[in-house]
Protein backbone atom coordinates (compact mmCIF):
# COMPACT_ATOMS: atom_id res chain seq x y z
CA UNK A 1 0.00 0.00 0.00
CA UNK A 2 2.84 2.37 0.84
CA UNK A 3 4.53 1.67 -2.50
CA UNK A 4 1.28 2.39 -4.34
CA UNK A 5 0.83 5.65 -2.43
CA UNK A 6 4.44 6.68 -3.05
CA UNK A 7 4.14 5.81 -6.75
CA UNK A 8 0.95 7.87 -7.01
CA UNK A 9 2.66 10.84 -5.38
CA UNK A 10 5.64 10.65 -7.74
CA UNK A 11 3.34 10.36 -10.78
CA UNK A 12 1.27 13.32 -9.56
CA UNK A 13 4.40 15.46 -9.06
CA UNK A 14 5.70 14.49 -12.50
CA UNK A 15 2.51 15.16 -14.45
CA UNK A 16 1.32 18.20 -12.49
CA UNK A 17 4.57 19.98 -11.66
CA UNK A 18 4.63 23.74 -12.39
CA UNK A 19 7.05 23.14 -15.27
CA UNK A 20 4.76 20.51 -16.82
CA UNK A 21 1.67 22.72 -16.45
CA UNK A 22 3.58 25.61 -18.01
CA UNK A 23 4.62 23.37 -20.91
CA UNK A 24 1.01 22.26 -21.42
CA UNK A 25 -0.13 25.88 -21.40
CA UNK A 26 2.48 26.85 -24.00
CA UNK A 27 1.42 23.92 -26.18
CA UNK A 28 -2.21 25.02 -26.05
CA UNK A 29 -1.20 28.61 -26.81
CA UNK A 30 0.93 27.53 -29.75
CA UNK A 31 -1.81 25.28 -31.14
CA UNK A 32 -4.49 27.95 -31.04
CA UNK A 33 -2.22 30.79 -32.15
CA UNK A 34 -1.98 33.03 -29.09
CA UNK A 35 0.96 34.98 -30.41
CA UNK A 36 0.31 38.53 -29.25
CA UNK A 37 3.34 38.62 -26.96
CA UNK A 38 5.52 41.71 -26.98
CA UNK A 39 9.21 41.83 -26.09
CA UNK A 40 10.79 45.16 -25.22
CA UNK A 41 14.56 45.29 -24.85
CA UNK A 42 16.13 48.06 -22.76
CA UNK A 43 19.68 49.33 -22.51
CA UNK A 44 20.64 51.80 -19.79
CA UNK A 45 16.95 52.43 -19.10
CA UNK A 46 16.04 53.31 -22.69
CA UNK A 47 13.93 51.25 -25.06
CA UNK A 48 16.17 50.07 -27.90
CA UNK A 49 14.11 47.32 -29.57
CA UNK A 50 10.56 46.00 -29.61
CA UNK A 51 9.18 42.82 -31.19
CA UNK A 52 5.50 42.07 -31.80
CA UNK A 53 3.57 38.81 -32.13
CA UNK A 54 6.16 36.83 -30.22
CA UNK A 55 4.78 33.39 -29.55
CA UNK A 56 7.21 32.54 -26.78
CA UNK A 57 10.73 33.15 -25.54
CA UNK A 58 12.79 30.01 -25.39
CA UNK A 59 15.85 29.48 -23.22
CA UNK A 60 18.59 28.11 -25.43
CA UNK A 61 20.17 24.80 -24.51
CA UNK A 62 23.34 23.15 -25.66
CA UNK A 63 23.25 20.47 -28.32
CA UNK A 64 25.70 18.06 -26.73
CA UNK A 65 25.89 19.31 -23.16
CA UNK A 66 23.05 19.34 -20.69
CA UNK A 67 23.32 23.04 -19.85
CA UNK A 68 21.31 26.09 -20.79
CA UNK A 69 22.90 28.87 -22.79
CA UNK A 70 23.05 32.43 -21.39
CA UNK A 71 20.41 33.87 -23.71
CA UNK A 72 16.77 33.53 -24.73
CA UNK A 73 15.49 33.64 -28.28
CA UNK A 74 12.27 34.05 -30.20
CA UNK A 75 10.68 35.18 -33.44
CA UNK A 76 8.64 38.34 -33.92
CA UNK A 77 7.97 41.39 -36.05
CA UNK A 78 10.53 44.12 -35.31
CA UNK A 79 9.12 47.54 -34.49
CA UNK A 80 11.83 49.48 -36.33
CA UNK A 81 10.60 52.98 -35.45
CA UNK A 82 9.45 52.06 -31.90
CA UNK A 83 6.01 53.64 -32.38
CA UNK A 84 4.11 50.70 -30.89
CA UNK A 85 2.27 49.90 -34.13
CA UNK A 86 3.13 47.24 -36.68
CA UNK A 87 3.48 49.33 -39.84
CA UNK A 88 3.02 47.94 -43.36
CA UNK A 89 6.76 47.84 -44.12
CA UNK A 90 7.50 46.05 -40.83
CA UNK A 91 4.73 43.54 -41.54
CA UNK A 92 6.06 42.96 -45.06
CA UNK A 93 9.56 42.25 -43.69
CA UNK A 94 8.17 39.22 -41.82
CA UNK A 95 9.15 37.77 -38.49
CA UNK A 96 12.76 38.10 -37.44
CA UNK A 97 14.85 35.90 -35.17
CA UNK A 98 16.18 37.71 -32.11
CA UNK A 99 18.19 36.88 -29.00
CA UNK A 100 18.07 38.50 -25.57
CA UNK A 101 20.98 37.99 -23.16
CA UNK A 102 20.00 36.58 -19.77
CA UNK A 103 21.42 39.57 -17.92
CA UNK A 104 19.71 42.15 -20.14
CA UNK A 105 16.74 44.25 -19.13
CA UNK A 106 13.73 43.13 -21.10
CA UNK A 107 9.98 42.81 -20.73
CA UNK A 108 7.85 40.06 -22.19
CA UNK A 109 4.12 40.66 -21.90
CA UNK A 110 0.84 39.79 -23.56
CA UNK A 111 -0.18 42.59 -25.91
CA UNK A 112 -3.85 41.45 -25.78
CA UNK A 113 -4.41 42.73 -29.30
CA UNK A 114 -3.02 42.56 -32.81
CA UNK A 115 -0.58 45.49 -33.22
CA UNK A 116 -1.57 46.05 -36.86
CA UNK A 117 -3.41 49.35 -37.42
CA UNK A 118 -7.14 49.00 -38.02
Amino acid sequence: MLILLLGGFVAFRYFFSPERLNQIGRTVGTTFGFDYGVVEYYSMGRLVARFFNVEKLTTASGTYENQTRPYRFGYGYRDANLNGVLDADEDAAGKAYFEVPVYADYLYYDGKRDPRPR
